[in-house]
C-alpha cells in the first residue's frame, strides 16, 4: 500500500500513514513500478490537483487499487484552480493569467456551472441558407463586428448544437470548421456566437485566451473577491491510455476537468470504477473504451458532454446503481464526438454483451441512455427531464439492427424536447426511442409519462415486440413512423401495453407513412387504448391512400384486422383531476394511500391503499360505481 497525504512529503517512501508522499506528480512517477494487488491510497479530507497517469497494469483477482484511507470525506483529485488576485479590466471585466492544458471547458460561479459569453444572450440569430458543413448565411448579419476566430454554436437539425469555429466572415456569410460534428446545417434554424471577449457583457460570462493565458469574466458592479470562481486547467482527473487493466478506482471524488474526469482510453480491460463521485467535467464524466467494466453505485453530475459512455468496440460492461444529472444543460459547451454524435446524453452505451441497471438519470440535455450494440440489457432505471436542450430524442434511445436487445421495467418521465433555434415549434421528444430500422428489440414492462410526442415511437422499425408497458399522458401512447418510399413498416408485434390519452387531445396510438402500409405494421392484441376523457378516436392513421384519418377502436380493428381483443377504457371520466397516475422507481414495494375508491383500465377497483411492486405502476380513476370488493394489491407485469 501507498499513502498519499496532504501533509505529507514526497521524499517519504509512502508505505504507511506516518510517512506518506504528497502528490499526484510522485504518484506518477512511481506509478509504473506498481504490481498487481498494490493500493494508492489518498487520505480523506484532503484534496490534490493534479492528472493521475495509470502506468502499470493488475492481475485477475489482484487488481491495482486507487483508493481511500482514513476516516471524514472521500479524498478528492481536481483539475480546478480557484481564481484570486483579479486584475480590473474596465467595463465590468476582470481578468486572471492562469496555467491551463488547454482552452477551459468548465467554469463555476459558487459551485454552479457557467458557460461562456454569448451574442446574442438567450436567443438565437436565424441563418436563412448553407452551404453543406463549411458556411451559414445570416441574411442581416453583416460584418461590422467581425467574427473571425470565435466560435459560431449551429443548430443544424433537431438533435445537433454543434460547435464551429469561424475560419473567416464576410458581409453575411460565416465560413465555418466544425469541432466534431459532419452534420450539415438546415435553413432556418438557429446559431449564436461566443469564445470572443467581445460576447462578455454580463454578468458570470466568461472568456479564456489561450495565447495570452488570460481569464476574464463580467462581474459588473460586482465585488469579483466576494464570487467563489473556480476554472478547469487540467485536460482529465485519471487518464489510462496505454491500455493497462485490472484497474480498480473506488471512494474518490473527482472534480473538475477541461475534457473527461475518467479516461480509460481503447484496451483498458477489467477495470472497476465504484463508490466515487464524478462532477463539474467538460466532456464526458466517466468515460470507458475497454472489455468488461464495472461502474457501479458512483454519482455523476454536471458534465457538458456524456455522463457515463462505453466508446469504441469494447464489450461486457456493466452499469449499474449509478446517479447521473445534470448532463450537458449548458448551451455552447458541448463537443460532438465521431463526426455525426452530439450526446448530450445521461449514459451512452456502444457495448455489446452489456447491462444496464438500476441507475437514476435525470436532467439531461438530450437522451437519458443510448444504446449501440448487440445483446444489451436495459432494466430497471429511473429516467427523468429528458432532451431539456435538444429535440428528437428521448429517456431510451436506439437505432438498428441490432440483435437482443432488451428494454425492460425502467420509468421514463417528462421526455421534454427544445425547439429553440429550430425552425418548427413543436417539440418531438419520446419516451422510448426505437429510431432507423431498429430491430430484434423487446420493450417491456416500461412506464412512459408525460413525453411532448410519443411514450413509445418506432421510426422504420420492424421485427420488434412491445409488451405490458404502460404509455401515460403522452402525446402517442404509441407512434409508427415511415417517412421512407423505399422502406415499410412490418413485423411488430403488439401486446399486454396500456396507452392511456389523459386528453382529448392526445391519441393512444398514432402511425404515419409514407407508402401504403399501415395494416402490415405487425400484429396487436389484448392492449388497452384509453382516452378516459372521448374515448371514441384515439387512432390517429395517416398513408396517401386515404390521407389522415382518425379512427375509433372499432375502425381500426376493421382496418387493420387486429386488436380483436382489445379494449377501450371501462368508464368515461369528464374531469381530468379523476385521472392518477403512480408509480415505483424504487428497489421495495412502495404503499399509495388513496382518499376514495378508484378503478384502472382493467376494472379492477381498490380502496384504501394499493401497493406498487419495484418500478410498477398504475392509472387509476375515480370510481363511480365502488361496489365490487375492492384490492389492496396492484402487480404491474
Amino acid at each position: 500500500d501507498y499513502y498519499i497525504s496532504s501533509s505529507g512529503n514526497d521524499s517519504n517512501n509512502g508505505l504507511s500513514s506516518s510517512t506518506p508522499w504528497k502528490t499526484i506528480t510522485k504518484v506518477n512517477s512511481s506509478f509504473s513500478t506498481l504490481k498487481p494487488g498494490d493500493r494508492i491510497l489518498f487520505n480523506r479530507g484532503d484534496t490534490f490537483y493534479g492528472t493521475l497517469i495509470v502506468t502499470a497494469s493488475g492481475s485477475p483477482g489482484n487488481p491495482i487499487t486507487i483508493g481511500a484511507y482514513g476516516t471524514g470525506e472521500t479524498p478528492i483529485i481536481t483539475g480546478f484552480t480557484t481564481i484570486s488576485g483579479w486584475t480590473n479590466e474596465g467595463n465590468g471585466i476582470y481578468s486572471k493569467v492562469i496555467t491551463s492544458e488547454a482552452q477551459t471547458n468548465m467554469v463555476t460561479i459558487d459551485g454552479v456551472n457557467t458557460g461562456m459569453g454569448r451574442y446574442p444572450k438567450s436567443i438565437y440569430l436565424t441563418y436563412e441558407s448553407f452551404s453543406t458543413n463549411v458556411s451559414i448565411t445570416d441574411n442581416g448579419l453583416g460584418d461590422a463586428i467581425n467574427w473571425t476566430g470565435a466560435e459560431a454554436v449551429i443548430r443544424k437539425n433537431d438533435w445537433t448544437l454543434d460547435r464551429c469555429t469561424i475560419t473567416n466572415h464576410t458581409g453575411d456569410v460565416l465560413t465555418y470548421t466544425s469541432l466534431g460534428s459532419n452534420h450539415i446545417a438546415t435553413a432556418n434554424y438557429g446559431y449564436f456566437i461566443q469564445n470572443d471577449l467581445r460576447c462578455v457583457t454580463s454578468y458570470g460570462e466568461w472568456y479564456h485566451n489561450t495565447n495570452t493565458g488570460k481569464f476574464y469574466m463580467f462581474f459588473g458592479v460586482i465585488d469579483p473577491t466576494t464570487k467563489s470562481v473556480k476554472v478547469a486547467t487540467k485536460n482529465n482527473l485519471i487518464s489510462n491510455n496505454t491500455r493497462n487493466k485490472y484497474i480498480t478506482i473506488n471512494n474518490i471524488s473527482f472534480i473538475g476537468s477541461i475534457n473527461n474526469a475518467i479516461d480509460l482510453s481503447w484496451g483498458s480491460d477489467h477495470c472497476v470504477m465504484q463508490y466515487c463521485s464524478v462532477s463539474f467535467v467538460g466532456e464526458d464524466g466517466i468515460r470507458f473504451s475497454g472489455s468488461y467494466g464495472t461502474i457501479d453505485n458512483n454519482y455523476v453530475g454536471d458534465c457538458n458532454r456524456t455522463g457515463i459512455g462505453t466508446f469504441n468496440d469494447g464489450t461486457n460492461t456493466v452499469i449499474t446503481n449509478n446517479i447521473v444529472t445534470n448532463i450537458g444543460l449548458v448551451k455552447g459547451l458541448s463537443k460532438s464526438i465521431y463526426g455525426i454524435w452530439s450526446p448530450t446524453c445521461g449514459i451512452a452505451d456502444e457495448y455489446n454483451n452489456c447491462l444496464i441497471q438500476y441507475n437514476t438519470i435525470e436532467n439531461i440535455g438530450y437522451d437519458g441512455i443510448i444504446i449501440g450494440g448487440d445483446i444489451v440489457t436495459v432494466k430497471n432505471n429511473f429516467i427523468n427531464n429528458i432532451c431539456l436542450v435538444l429535440d428528437d430524442g428521448g429517456g431510451i434511445c436506439t437505432t438498428g439492427p441490432y440483435t437482443s436487445q432488451i428494454i425492460d421495467g425502467n420509468i421514463i418521465l417528462n421526455s421534454v424536447g427544445n425547439t429553440d433555434g429550430e425552425a418548427d415549434s413543436n417539440p418531438l421528444a419520446e419516451g422510448i426511442y426505437l429510431d432507423d430500422y431498429a430491430a430484434n428489440i423487446t420493450v417491456r414492462n416500461n412506464t412512459i409519462a408525460n413525453c411532448s410526442f410519443s411514450g413509445i415511437k418506432l421510426h422504420k422499425a420492424r421485427n420488434n415486440t412491445i409488451e405490458n408497458n404502460t404509455s401515460f399522458n403522452n402525446y402517442a401512447g404509441i407512434n409508427f413512423e415511415n417517412d421512407d418510399n423505399s422502406s415499410t413498416i412490418y413485423n411488430n408485434i403488439l401486446t399486454g401495453n396500456i396507452f392511456f390519452a389523459k386528453t382529448s387531445t392526445q391519441f393512444a396510438l398514432r402511425i404515419a407513412s409514407a407508402i401504403n402500409d399501415i395494416p402490415s405494421f405487425g400484429t396487436a392484441d389484448n392492449n388497452y387504448y384509453v382516452r378516459p376523457i372521448n374515448d371514441n378516436d384515439v387512432f390517429s392513421t395517416d398513408q396517401p391512400s386515404t390521407g389522415l384519418l382518425y379512427r375509433t377502436l372499432a375502425g381500426w380493428q376493421s382496418f387493420t384486422k387486429q386488436d380483436a381483443n382489445s379494449h377501450k377504457s371501462p368508464i368515461a371520466v369528464t374531469n381530468s383531476n379523476d385521472i392518477r397516475f403512480e408509480y415505483n422507481e424504487l428497489k421495495t414495494n412502495k404503499i399509495v394511500t388513496l382518499g376514495q375508491p378508484m378503478i384502472d383500465v382493467k376494472g379492477s377497483k381498490f380502496v384504501n391503499s394499493i401497493t406498487l411492486l419495484p418500478f410498477a405502476s398504475v392509472v387509476l380513476m375515480v370510481d363511480p360505481n365502488p361496489t365490487q370488493p375492492a384490492h389492496g394489491i396492484f402487480i404491474n407485469p
